[in-house]
């Protein structure tokens, strides 16, 4: 199959995603409570966004020197596909019950496999391509992976841990330098 329809549905199905995130987000009471509330909500959807967009930017880079997709890669890409369209599940779980720690698990969870499947996909994309990168990618991409699992046993002694690892893994793709990061979620 050629890349080009292969592309095309992991677009859409990407922005299905976002839309129905920003769909989810409830405006609140004007009361500091639900200023509180609203603030923390945008938060975890700026989060939850950014995640997405490093994923689809990523996505891309990786399929850049790929011509054709085979049967493998389309099982791969609609398993990533599946895995990042709960990510509105788990943005609205985590959004409701910050303070339960069912709730970052399950985010660690969708994020973790996510990651774990993105990985798999960029293995996969490297090797239609016969293209070798850096090693510090794929250091990237494992350690995205294993921060979000690590996060599942965090979360039972600290929800700010695990959300501490939530935030650090998107942040470092910005702050890591290029060269290390064409390949991180």
């Amino acid at each position: 199959m050629k890349k080009e329809r292969f592309e095309a549905i992991t677009d859409a199905v990407m922005a299905i995603i976002i839309t129905i995130m920003a769909l989810e987000i409830e405006l609140p009471n004007f009361d500091e409570e639900g200023i509180n509330e609203f603030i923390m909500q945008i938060g975890i959807y700026i989060l939850s966004y950014a995640f997405i967009a490093i994923l689809w930017i990523n996505h891309h880079n990786i399929f850049r020197h790929v011509k054709m997709v085979d049967h493998t890669t389309l099982w791969l890409n609609f398993l990533l596909l599946f895995s990042t369209s709960l990510i509105p599940l788990a943005t609205r779980t985590i959004d409701k019950a910050y303070f339960d720690n069912k709730s970052h698990i399950l985010f660690a969870l969708i994020f973790g496999s996510a990651t774990l499947l993105y990985f798999l996909l960029d293995e996969r994309a490297i090797k239609l391509s016969e293209n070798k990168r850096v090693a510090d990618t794929r250091k990237m991409n494992i350690i995205a992976t294993l921060l979000f699992f690590l996060a599942i046993p965090f979360s039972y002694l600290s929800i700010y841990i695990s959300s501490a690892i939530f935030v650090l893994v998107p942040t470092a793709y910005f702050l890591l330098p290029r060269k290390q990061i064409k390949s991180v979620i």
